[in-house]
């Protein structure tokens, strides 16, 4: 195993035990862990990239441990009214239309030209990501700190990254309709990578 793979591991595995930790209200606890989970991402992907030990798993693993802290941390921070239930909704609802329209158009995107489709993250989106990841975070130090004056911070961050993430879902849909209009069209979406079948028959005389 790679070392930035272990790193994402780690933190596949210290989530779920931040989420029980903020549940039982143990605030000082689940920020740690959440400091040392966000850590350990900066620290695979330095480490991938410096190392050049940049692999399959690695590209598998990193967004769904991402996927896997927004999902725990809103599911946790709406259930003990850290954030309201809807902001939860939108995150958790955003994620469940993305995995399932990747995976739908990569399936017909490998069962129709043989390729693997790449899905590039956008600005946009990253920077969503970081604003919701930064709402938990201070929802959750206002509770480990005992400092209610954080709370109204905690909502208008929680506004300006639903309005994020709304742009970047509207991307996203404008991207998908785009390339699929170029692949009806002859044209080519987003980067492909050849499946080993494909490339055995290109091989082949």
């Amino acid at each position: 195993m790679s070392i930035p793979n272990f790193f994402t591991l780690l933190r596949i595995v210290l989530i779920p035990l931040f989420g029980w930790l903020w549940w039982t209200g143990q605030y000082v606890e689940a920020l740690g862990l959440y400091i040392l989970a966000g850590l350990t991402d900066m620290l695979d992907g330095f480490l991938a990239r410096y190392l050049d030990q940049r692999t399959r798993l690695g590209a598998l693993l990193d967004p769904a441990a991402d996927k896997l802290m927004l999902l725990i941390s809103f599911l946790v921070a709406s259930a003990v009214g850290a954030v309201p239930w809807w902001l939860a909704a939108l995150v958790i609802g955003r994620d469940i239309f993305f995995s399932a329209g990747a995976a739908a158009l990569s399936w017909y995107w490998r069962r129709r030209r043989g390729t693997l489709l790449e899905w590039p993250p956008s600005r946009l989106g990253k920077y969503s990501t970081f604003l919701l990841l930064s709402t938990i975070a201070l929802a959750l130090l206002g509770r480990a700190a005992r400092i209610p004056a954080l709370y109204p911070w905690v909502g208008g961050l929680a506004l300006l990254a639903t309005g994020l993430t709304a742009i970047s879902t509207l991307q996203y849909v404008g991207r998908t309709a785009a390339m699929l209009g170029r692949e009806l069209l002859g044209g080519v979406g987003w980067r492909e990578t050849p499946t080993p079948q494909a490339q055995s028959q290109r091989r082949t005389p």
